[in-house]
């Protein structure tokens, strides 16, 4: 993807370029989620082309709502919040944060997230996503008991 949505003067959604040269990336997804969003895309394509109110938007984007309108981070962050809150599930933040604090929690690198994010620099994902987490914390205390525990 090589573009994102914005909002113009006049609050209107719009597509715009990508905020910096390191935005620009490839990322690696799953098998899985591979599959199902190409089923996701298939079903959307049944609806455009079965029904008289679902609109296909120009760009081809494939998260819209039935209009044709893209979905705005905004849009999609309330939809979740609205979500957890009916099912008493609750909220811990955005997909993308989700996303790299799970990433960290896992082991990954703070490089490879770091990439993954497309920041330019290892700090800015550091000072945004790396708060230590109850997780992470247990995990690098483990790893210190065990070094401490090793023979010599």
């Amino acid at each position: 993807m090589e573009r994102q949505t914005s909002r113009d003067d006049n609050n209107n959604v719009k597509l715009t370029t990508l905020k910096n040269s390191s935005s620009y990336r490839t990322i690696g997804l799953e098998d899985d989620l591979l599959k199902e969003l190409k089923k996701f895309k298939a079903r959307q394509n049944e609806l455009i082309l079965g029904s008289k109110t679902f609109r296909q938007n120009e760009d081809q984007i494939i998260f819209q709502n039935y209009l044709g309108n893209y979905l705005t981070p905004s849009t999609i962050r309330e939809s979740i919040q609205e979500y957890c809150e009916k099912t008493g599930v609750e909220y811990k933040g955005t997909l993308r944060h989700t996303h790299a604090v799970l990433l960290l929690e896992s082991g990954a690198s703070l490089v490879y997230v770091s990439k993954r994010l497309g920041h330019k620099t290892i700090k800015t994902t550091a000072d945004i996503y790396l708060s230590i987490t109850e997780k992470i914390e247990e995990d690098e205390l483990k790893k210190f008991a065990s070094y401490t525990k090793r023979t010599i």
